[in-house]
């Protein structure tokens, strides 16, 4: 009888045993996989041990860095924008992030974070696309956004120049201690925005623009 008793218990605990090896060791949620639309492959570095992921930007990021990943079960993405692409905003400074920028993932009870590392591949340019912007001299503000190549190697411009296609005027602003340019809230673009005196500085007529050495084929149509 106390050998029966004995074989039952042996028993037991070997069947509780392999239940519990069975079930999941770690339930944190993580990535598998991870590229970017309109991105190729090479450019994109994962790092699961480290969690980090590195990006080489190509010259003109278009619709935003949307990422497109394998996840473990359960597990989503966390804090994109709107329009499915991360935040990267922060890269589009005259200094790097003071904190990190992360790419979380989440489950029901745990969130993993992901470092994301942004490298640039050339220098900040103007893209070779013609516009026109047309500013009031009754307006408040001219406002322009130029179209820019290695929006996210931003440089610190403080001088910007308008000269009349015909050589008769021109303007030069300088900067009074903070950058003249930084970055626009769309993709690809430079952001330039200067209040009075402007309009007292500007003649009607068309003018070439400039921006510290960096000469834009747009044009700025100042009138009345």
């Amino acid at each position: 009888m106390k050998r029966s008793l004995l074989t039952s218990l042996i028993f037991s605990t070997l069947l509780f045993g392999c239940k519990e090896s069975s079930s999941p060791v770690n339930d944190m949620p993580a990535i598998q996989s991870i590229s970017f639309e309109a991105l190729p492959d090479e450019n994109i570095t994962f790092d699961a041990r480290n969690s980090e992921i590195t990006v080489r930007m190509p010259a003109v990021l278009e619709g935003g860095l949307k990422p497109v990943m394998k996840l473990t079960e359960g597990a989503e993405v966390v804090g994109l924008l709107a329009d499915g692409s991360i935040d990267i905003s922060a890269f589009c400074r005259l200094t790097k992030p003071t904190e990190p920028v992360y790419l979380r993932i989440g489950n029901r009870t745990k969130t993993a974070t992901y470092r994301m590392n942004i490298v640039t591949t050339g220098d900040l340019a103007p893209q070779d696309i013609y516009e026109e912007t047309t500013f009031s001299r009754k307006s408040e503000a001219l406002k322009l956004n130029l179209p820019v190549r290695n929006q996210f190697n931003l440089p610190h411009l403080d001088r910007i120049t308008f000269e009349r296609e015909d050589g008769t005027d021109s303007a030069v602003i300088y900067a009074d201690g903070a950058p003249l340019a930084g970055c626009a809230s769309e993709p690809n673009r430079l952001s330039i925005q200067l209040y009075a005196p402007i309009q007292s500085l500007l003649k009607p007529g068309k003018y070439k623009i400039q921006v510290g050495n960096l000469k834009f084929p747009q044009r700025l149509i100042v009138v009345d």
